[in-house]
């Protein structure tokens, strides 16, 4: 296996994932879901979980590994996918010059974020389709969701965050996030126990400018001052109360 983790460090995020997947329909028999990785400890996890969770279920889904790799063509995240291979999945990768093609189509002083995300969803939900898997994995946790639920509040003016399941934007594959349930400090405790590198991709050159490095800012000095914010935010996911906001299109709107 790819990590090596103490047994209730090892039952407590099995656990997780397994109430979010239970919860949200999330692995289901005869499922084959592509995991979306990026060399870093949150989607080597991922792939660790699922197969942890695979050895433990009464059916059987299989997991495959694609990377796309935004940096050099010899990024070491190559080496960890002959690693990850080794253990006996399905591994794959395409390259992809995305400093190039932003240089070319994003003007100088706009932001590329939107360009990027759209590149590299089309070719993961492609790789998905043209390898037979009808699920994508992506690494997403507990902590990404609260940030992203800030930053669309904050930048956005929009009320939503990040589900733990969806129907992709070519309307075939299914997206789903089984560690959305699982708090980012038990994810960096756990990568401790790694026995593979972590070699996440450092493409993105917007760093402390961007809205998501503002946003964990605010967090943590949310934190600080209530050590139980982030978990507050995140039952306030689970318990939305719509006859209390301003959507017209699922409230009556006021009397004339």
């Amino acid at each position: 296996m790819l990590a090596k983790l103490p047994i209730p460090l090892q039952k407590k995020l099995t656990r997780t994932v397994s109430q979010c997947s239970i919860a949200w329909h999330l692995i289901e028999p005869n499922d084959r879901i592509m995991v979306a990785f990026s060399g870093g400890k949150d989607s080597i996890l991922l792939i660790h979980l699922l197969d942890s969770i695979r050895r433990i279920v009464p059916f059987h889904f299989d997991i495959g590994v694609f990377h796309l790799n935004q940096s050099a063509p010899e990024f070491p995240a190559k080496d960890v996918l002959k690693r990850i291979a080794s253990e006996g999945f399905e591994v794959w990768s395409e390259d992809l010059d995305t400093r190039k093609i932003l240089a070319d189509k994003v003007p100088p002083g706009d932001s590329p974020c939107g360009l990027c995300s759209r590149l590299r969803r089309g070719i993961i939900y492609t790789q998905a389709q043209k390898n037979g898997y009808n699920k994508i994995a992506l690494g997403h946790h507990r902590d990404d969701a609260i940030e992203t639920l800030i930053m669309n509040l904050l930048f956005n003016g929009q009320l939503k965050s990040m589900p733990a399941i969806l129907t992709a934007d070519n309307g075939v594959s299914v997206v789903i996030r089984p560690m959305l349930y699982v708090p980012e400090s038990l994810l960096i405790e756990a990568s401790g126990y790694l026995d593979i590198p972590i070699t996440e991709q450092t493409f993105c050159t917007r760093g402390h400018s961007g809205e998501r490095y503002q946003t964990k800012q605010l967090l943590a000095e949310l934190e600080a001052k209530n050590p139980n914010a982030k978990g507050s935010i995140m039952r306030a996911l689970h318990n939305v109360i719509p006859s209390h906001l301003l959507d017209e299109t699922i409230m009556r709107k006021p009397r004339e």
